[in-house]
């Protein structure tokens, strides 16, 4: 009997230690075919490995890793989350996890593992780039722009990657540092030179800058790439309304972009603002409303059509459209100082007050020249 047991002991030992040996074998192999780029056959082999020998965490990490390389995130994510808490401290592991969640949009669990790769190894360069471009997707842009000058301080080659370039030139733009921005989109035009999105921000910043040639000259260049996409054709148009304050060509840019589409917002309100420039406020009426149907959240369309209403003396709904833009934006000051003429207009001295002091609170240059106005009542 116990010469029985002794030899099923023993069977058993060499049946484990065989299947151990086998899915080390496939393992191995997988590598191999990894290495090779065969990497749909690696992944064949790394499961057979975990089938022979669960839980074994090279194998569901190599799986993960070619999971990720063949886009099958949820995959992925299935695999390498098997590999914890064995690889916890395997930035590897966690990379290749945060990058799964990147791509599945699932950016708060991405944040956490890129977070737990740099407690790891705070100097690697592409986690930094990876966490920047969550930062980006989540419009953290202050956040992102940390990560990515870590990034350009331990990269050890040129980054020559256009994308990022541009991203980091779209945030500095969102930061308002237009100059910095340049240099960024500038860099990004370096490696590739057909993206229409880095001229356009190109010619963001330039207008922002008052750089109005160059600003109109890369909205151009945009056009050249896509002349169906209405954005170039509005960014000179804004050139032309706010910085060089010509409303002709101003809406002959506008206009532009309404023969594409007519139903386009900002086309639609800066037709309406300049129409009401040129004390032609009747005709800015429909295009302000288009522009409302097409977003009813566009405070400063409300602002301009109230305006447009006052100048033609329909009062009821000057009053409403006014509202309704210190409604969406409560410190709004156009909208009441607006507002207040229109109460002027209306011999209602008490409401006429009341935006003054509103003007006041809000420490409004318009205040002064309003209560002037009321005054006189």
């Amino acid at each position: 009997m116990k010469r029985s047991i002794f030899l099923l002991v023993v069977a058993f030992c060499i049946s484990f230690t065989s299947t151990a040996q086998s899915a080390i074998g496939l393992y191995q192999e997988g590598i191999t075919l990894k290495d090779e780029k065969k990497i749909s056959e690696a992944a064949n082999k790394f499961k057979k490995a975990i089938q022979l020998k669960p839980g074994y965490a090279d194998a569901l990490y190599e799986l993960g890793w070619c999971y990720n390389d063949m886009k099958d995130y949820t995959g992925a994510i299935s695999a390498l989350r098997q590999t914890m808490p064995a690889m916890k401290t395997f930035y590897k592991a966690n990379f290749e996890l945060g990058y799964a969640f990147e791509m599945t949009a699932k950016y708060d669990s991405a944040t956490y593992y890129y977070n737990k790769c740099l407690s790891i190894n705070p100097d690697n360069s592409g986690v930094h780039k990876r966490a920047g471009y969550v930062e980006y997707q989540l419009e953290n842009y202050a956040k992102a722009l940390e990560h990515f000058v870590n990034f350009e301080k331990t990269v050890k080659t040129e980054i020559a990657d256009y994308l990022y370039w541009y991203r980091k030139g779209f945030m500095q733009n969102a930061l308002k540092d237009f100059s910095s921005a340049k240099i960024s989109l500038n860099k990004s035009l370096e490696f590739k030179t057909d993206y229409m999105n880095t001229y356009l921000e190109l010619g963001f910043a330039c207008s922002r800058l008052k750089e109005n040639n160059d600003a109109i000259n890369w909205y151009k260049k945009a056009i050249e790439i896509d002349p169906k996409s209405h954005i170039g054709y509005n960014g000179i148009g804004e050139v032309y309304r706010d910085n060089i304050k010509n409303r002709d060509m101003s809406m002959s840019w506008y206009q532009k972009t309404l023969d594409i589409n007519p139903n386009e917002r900002k086309a639609n309100f800066g037709m309406g603002y300049c129409l009401n420039s040129k004390e032609r406020y009747s005709e800015a009426v429909p295009y302000l409303k288009k522009a409302i149907e097409m977003e009813d959240t566009y405070t400063a369309a409300y602002v301009e059509l109230g305006y447009s209403y006052y100048k033609t003396g329909n009062h009821t709904d000057a009053i409403y459209n006014l509202k309704k833009a210190i409604e969406l934006s409560p410190k709004n000051e156009n909208g009441r100082y607006y507002l207040g003429l229109v109460y002027i207009s209306q011999k209602d001295k008490a409401n006429a007050q009341r935006m003054v002091t509103e003007l006041k609170s809000l420490n409004s240059a318009n205040a002064a020249s309003l209560e002037s106005l009321v005054n006189k009542m």
